[in-house]
């Protein structure tokens, strides 16, 4: 070994440091991150589903409450949930809309809804990245009868 040679390693070792530390970074804050939006779905289809039992009770056919109601219902479930220590980002503004697509008969009676949480980062702090956000959508309709199959 040539005595040039000696410590000619030494200024690898932080920056290989470092490159491994960010990548432990992105592992453990990704994989938190696919949770966070398992969890932002599961909020957005409860709020969806607490949409879709805003039902009028007076109506003929199966029929939804006008969309202000159902949105409020909507907005209190992700209020509620967020009272209760769920990261929701906007918990007044989840509700999206009604639509007929996905009601079999075409009903404007489909509840569709989004979440966004927020989580703070692990890792990635170290490069500025702070919080991590995930996004979720969520579809609910209400059926008539006691089981999906008396629905049709």
């Amino acid at each position: 070994m040539n005595r040039r040679d000696e410590g000619s390693i030494a200024p690898a070792v932080p920056v290989l440091a470092l490159v491994l530390l960010l990548l432990a970074g992105l592992v453990v804050d990704a994989s938190r991150q696919l949770g966070e939006r398992a969890r932002a779905v599961a909020y957005a289809e409860e709020a969806a589903r607490a949409g879709a039992a805003a039902v009028d009770l007076d109506a003929p056919d199966l029929e939804l409450l006008p969309d202000g109601q159902v949105a409020a219902r909507v907005n209190a479930y992700c209020t509620a949930a967020a009272a209760a220590g769920a990261p929701i980002v906007d918990p007044g503004n989840c509700f999206r809309g009604t639509t007929e697509v996905g009601d079999p008969q075409g009903r404007r009676i489909v509840v569709r809804t989004r979440v966004e949480v927020v989580q703070p980062a692990t890792l990635l702090g170290i490069v500025g990245v702070h919080e991590l956000r995930a996004a979720g959508e969520g579809r609910a309709r209400p059926f008539e009868g006691t089981r999906e199959e008396d629905a049709s």
